[in-house]
């Protein structure tokens, strides 16, 4: 039967022709590698000899960076307008544009201003607002598809939080195990805390070790946190899918930078080691109360960061739309936080921790300015942007976080000895 397959003569035109064509298809993608080269080259070459006949020379922009340019010098110019009406406003009425008019939404849509309101219709306009939230609450119950999509967004959330949370934290305390260790301090890394088994007045405890051990690992969170910020961002079709992931890795990152400190400075410990040598201050001291107050800012402003963050990385427009908006704030934004913050508690028992705990408590600061913030004019169409990817609810990442914790919790129950 073989012999006779060899022999026909059709199926050796045939792989002849399948050998022409694979032949004819290498040479093609040789010539444009080729192309490729020859063009990388030239383009090296004139950029060379532009260098060397002009050194200290402005790099000549391509189109799209000069497109990309303009529109900056754009933003900018209308930015300045904005500042300067800004300030003829504020000059003309100070109290009303600090304080300007409060806005309400119309039954048919759009906002209109509200100018003294006597007590009754502020009553009212309350009382509104309780009915259609209640019928809106029934509505979420009574459907069996937004029910779902509410329990799936918080398994999602939570557990993508638990992951963020736990891969920040455990490489928060394996780069304050490495710089310790490059200092010969002695470290027993414990599933709640670290432990430095070296008595309090050691010889390797100098002043240039305690800083540089205890601002190792908030530095790098704070690193970890622009990653997944850019991450967030990206065009790549695969990555888009975990949006939710970089958020929330953004903002375990961040509060391990900022509420790290603010848990220090309550504490006194950890990262309050580090301006406590730096400046060689005092308990409390002036430069320590600015930078809690810092931190204190810096984790709200981020909270009105994410807030739209949150909208976008959704995956649902049903969820997003104004009469569910503030049940999907609480079901992945609120909820998860609360869950973590329990979980965490619980993980460490019973040699709890009272800084972590600290430390899971202030993302609250970022967390809770959605509830204030998600139903804003700007923010009013984002379920019609277009913008909203579909994500599909896997069980896969909620087993993985569960693994994870139970994994932490029992290897490192007796103990991790870094010498």
């Amino acid at each position: 039967m073989w012999k006779i397959f060899r022999r026909d003569p059709l199926e050796k035109i045939d792989r002849r022709k399948t050998r022409a064509e694979k032949k004819h298809i290498r040479a093609r993608e040789k010539a444009w590698r080729r192309r490729r080269r020859e063009e990388a080259v030239r383009r090296f070459n004139k950029r060379f000899n532009a260098f060397m006949a002009h050194p200290f020379a402005k790099r000549e922009l391509t189109a799209d960076e000069r497109e990309k340019k303009r529109f900056k010098m754009y933003a900018r110019r209308d930015r300045k307008l904005d500042r300067q009406k800004w300030w003829a406003k504020f000059k003309k009425n100070p109290l009303k544009t600090l304080f300007p008019p409060r806005q309400l939404r119309l039954p048919g849509g759009g906002y209109h201003y509200a100018f003294r309101l006597t007590k009754q219709e502020r009553k009212e306009i309350a009382r509104q607002k309780r009915v259609q939230f209640r019928e809106n609450l029934a509505k979420v119950f009574a459907t069996p598809d937004l029910r779902s999509k509410m329990g799936f967004a918080y398994l999602h959330s939570t557990a993508y939080f638990i992951l963020t949370s736990m891969l920040i934290y455990i490489i928060y305390q394996g780069i304050t195990i490495m710089v310790a260790s490059s200092y010969h301090i002695p470290v027993i890394w414990y599933y709640y805390q670290l432990k430095f088994p070296l008595y309090t007045y050691s010889p390797l405890y100098t002043r240039e070790a305690l800083v540089v051990i205890f601002a190792a690992g908030p530095i790098m969170s704070l690193m970890l946190a622009f990653v997944f910020l850019k991450l967030y961002f990206t065009t790549n079709p695969v990555l888009k899918r975990f949006k939710l992931f970089f958020l929330w890795g953004f903002i375990s990152g961040a509060n391990m930078f900022f509420g790290a400190y603010i848990a220090g400075f309550i504490t006194r410990t950890e990262f309050i080691y580090t301006s406590e040598w730096l400046f060689m201050s005092h308990m409390f001291a002036s430069e320590e109360i600015v930078f809690t107050i810092i931190a204190l800012v810096m984790l709200i402003i981020i909270g009105r960061i994410v807030t739209p963050l949150f909208l976008l990385s959704s995956g649902s427009v049903t969820l997003i739309k104004p009469e569910f908006r503030l049940f999907f704030v609480f079901s992945q934004v609120v909820f998860p936080w609360l869950t973590v913050m329990l979980v965490f508690f619980l993980i460490t028992l019973p040699d709890y921790y009272f800084p972590l705990i600290l430390k899971t408590i202030t993302p609250g600061l970022m967390l809770l300015p959605s509830l204030f913030l998600y139903n804003s004019l700007q923010f009013e169409n984002i379920h019609e942007s277009g913008v909203i990817q579909r994500n599909y609810f896997r069980w896969s990442i909620v087993i993985v976080a569960v693994a994870v914790l139970f994994f932490y919790r029992v290897i490192l129950s007796f103990g991790l000895r870094v010498s």
